[in-house]
C-alpha cells in the first residue's frame, strides 16, 4: 500500500435510508439476466446451483453487515471491508479490490446490450431497423449522465423504480409457487431431477451463478454516506432472507413453467412462459417491465458503487489520490471518468458472454478474497464465521480453475490478468504530466468555475427524470398497442 497522508475529505452523510435500501435490493434483479441461461442449459439440474449459491450468498450479507459496523466510515462497502482483512497483504487486497470493481463496471454494458437485443426482438417483425451500436452507448450513457447529476438525484430517481420493481419480482416467485401448489391444472410443484449433475457442469455454472447470487451486499456501499447507517446496514439482513425467495422461488418458477421448446436462453422468452398461466395477458407487459428495470436499475447500483470503491481505494492509498477528488456537490467525478471508460471498453466486446465470463473472473477472485479475509483476520472481532470462509475459499478455488476452463482458457487468462493490468495502470497515472491525472488540477478547475445559485434544483431534476421514464414508457406501450392491432387486423 502506498504511504501518504489521510487527508482527503470523508463522505458528507446525505442519503436517506430509503435510498441506500433501494441501491440495497438492487443485487436481487441480478437474477433476471442469469437464471434463464443457466435454466436453458441445465434445466431442473439448475437448482443444485442455486442451492449451494444461495447459501454462501445468504451467509455472505451477515458477514459484511458484521463487517460494516466495525467500519462505518468506509465508503465502497464489501471490497474495502476485505482490505483491511487483508492489511498484511496489500497487493492481494488491491487485486481483489479492482476484481470486485470490474465485475460491476461491466454491468452498465451488459444491461446495454440486454435492452438492446430486447428492442430488437420487438421491431425486428415490424421491419423497423434497430440501431444497435447507437442504442448500446445510449444506454451505457444514461446512468452516468444521471450520476453526473449527483448522488442524491440517483438515489430518488432509483428508489422510485426499485420498489415497484421488487414488489413484481416477489409476486412473480411468490405467486408462481402458489399457482404451482395449488392450481389444478398445475404440472406439480415437485420435478423430476433426473439423474443429477455432472461436476464439471456444476463447476461450470456455478462460476457465473457467483455473478448474481453474491452481488446482495450492494447496501455495504452506501453506508458511509448514510443518514443512518445502522438502519442501512440492517437492509443486509433484509436482502438475505429474500434471496431464497428469488434466487431458489424463481428458479423453480422457471424450471416448472418455462418448458416449451425454442425458448432458448432468452430472458424475455423464459419469464413470459413462465407468468402467462399466473399473469395471462398481462404478462409480455410486465416481464418488459421487470427486464427493463432490472437493467436500469442495476446500471444505476453500478455507477453509483464503482466510485465509491475508487475513492476508498485512493483514500487508503491504493490508488492515487486523483480518485478520492469531489467536486462542490460531492460528485466522484475523476472515478466515474474512469469507470464510464471501463463500461466502454467492455461494450466493445459485444458479447454478454464473453463480458461476464472476463469480468465475472475478476468477482470470483474477489469474492475469493473476501473469504479468505475472514480466515486470515480470524482474530478480530470484526471477523465471522472463518472456518466457513475458508471451506468456501477451497470451493471459490476449485471452481474458478476448473470451471473457467470450462468455458475457456483464452478469457479465464484474461479475467485473471485484467484486475493487475487495471491496478498497474492506475497506480501509473500520477507520473503522466497531465493536469486532470492529479487532484491539483481537478481543485483548480473547480475553483475556476463561478459561484452558482445555491438553489436546491433537486427535486426539480428528479420530477423531469421520472417524468421521461413514465412517459417514454408509456407512449412505448401505447405504440405497441397500436401495431399490434393493426396486426391483427392484416
Amino acid at each position: 500500500m502506498n504511504e501518504q497522508p489521510n487527508s482527503m475529505p470523508p463522505l458528507r452523510r446525505s442519503l436517506t435510508s430509503q435510498e441506500t435500501w433501494g441501491f440495497g435490493f438492487s443485487g436481487l434483479l441480478l437474477w433476471l439476466g442469469t437464471a434463464p441461461g443457466i435454466h436453458a442449459a441445465l434445466g431442473p439440474q439448475a437448482l443444485w446451483v442455486w442451492l449451494p449459491g444461495t447459501i454462501i450468498g445468504i451467509l455472505l450479507n451477515l458477514q459484511v453487515k458484521r463487517l460494516g459496523t466495525y467500519f462505518p466510515e468506509v465508503a465502497g462497502g464489501t471490497p474495502n471491508y476485505m482490505t483491511r482483512l487483508l492489511q498484511r497483504l496489500p497487493n492481494l487486497a488491491r487485486y481483489g479490490a479492482i476484481g470486485y470493481l470490474l465485475g460491476w463496471v461491466s454491468v452498465p454494458s451488459i444491461d446495454a446490450i440486454i435492452l438492446t437485443d430486447l428492442i430488437k426482438a420487438n421491431l425486428t417483425p415490424l421491419g423497423i431497423t434497430c440501431p444497435e451500436t447507437l442504442l448500446r452507448i445510449g444506454f451505457t450513457l444514461l446512468p452516468f449522465i444521471v450520476a453526473f447529476s449527483g448522488t442524491r438525484t440517483l438515489g430518488i430517481l432509483h428508489s422510485f423504480f426499485v420498489f415497484p420493481a421488487i414488489e413484481f419480482l416477489l409476486t412473480f416467485c411468490l405467486q408462481g409457487i402458489g399457482w404451482l401448489s395449488f392450481a389444478p391444472t398445475s404440472p406439480r410443484v415437485l420435478p423430476d431431477l433426473g439423474a443429477g449433475i455432472s461436476l464439471i457442469d456444476w463447476m461450470k455454472w456455478f462460476f457465473i451463478a457467483v455473478y448474481a447470487v453474491y452481488g446482495c451486499e450492494t447496501t455495504s456501499s452506501f453506508v458511509a454516506d448514510s443518514l443512518q447507517p445502522s438502519v442501512t446496514l440492517r437492509c443486509l439482513q433484509v436482502t438475505a432472507g429474500l434471496i431464497p425467495i428469488v434466487y431458489l422461488g424463481g428458479s423453480w418458477v422457471l424450471m416448472r413453467l418455462a418448458t416449451a421448446p425454442g425458448l432458448g436462453d432468452s430472458a424475455y422468452l423464459n419469464l413470459v412462459a413462465a407468468a402467462q398461466p399466473f399473469w395471462g395477458g398481462f404478462a409480455p407487459a410486465l416481464v418488459t417491465f421487470l427486464i427493463t428495470s432490472g437493467c436500469l436499475l442495476s446500471s444505476a447500483t453500478a455507477v453509483s458503487n464503482c466510485p465509491r470503491i475508487l475513492y476508498q481505494l485512493a483514500k487508503d492509498g491504493y490508488l492515487p489520490p486523483v480518485f478520492a477528488v469531489l467536486s462542490r456537490r460531492g460528485v466522484f467525478e475523476p472515478s466515474l471518468i474512469c469507470t464510464l471508460g471501463l463500461s466502454l471498453i467492455c461494450l466493445g466486446w459485444g458479447d454478454v458472454e464473453r463480458v461476464v465470463m472476463v469480468t465475472g473472473t475478476g468477482y470470483l477472485t474477489s469474492m475469493m478474497a473476501i473469504h479468505l479475509g475472514e480466515w486470515v483476520s480470524r482474530r478480530r472481532p470484526a471477523a465471522r464465521w472463518p472456518w466457513w470462509s475458508l471451506s468456501f475459499f477451497g470451493i471459490e478455488a476449485i471452481v474458478l480453475v476448473v470451471g473457467g476452463l470450462a468455458w475457456g482458457w483464452q478469457d479465464l487468462a484474461i479475467g485473471l490478468l485484467l484486475p493487475g493490468l487495471v491496478s498497474i495502470a492506475g497506480t501509473q497515472l500520477p507520473r503522466l504530466n497531465v493536469s486532470l491525472f492529479h487532484p491539483d488540477g481537478w481543485m483548480q478547475r473547480y475553483h475556476q468555475q463561478p459561484h452558482t445559485s445555491k438553489t436546491d434544483w433537486l427535486a426539480f431534476q428528479v420530477m423531469i427524470l421520472i417524468g421521461l421514464v413514465c412517459s417514454a414508457v408509456s407512449i412505448g406501450w401505447w405504440v405497441w398497442g397500436k401495431m399490434s392491432r393493426c396486426l391483427a387486423f392484416c
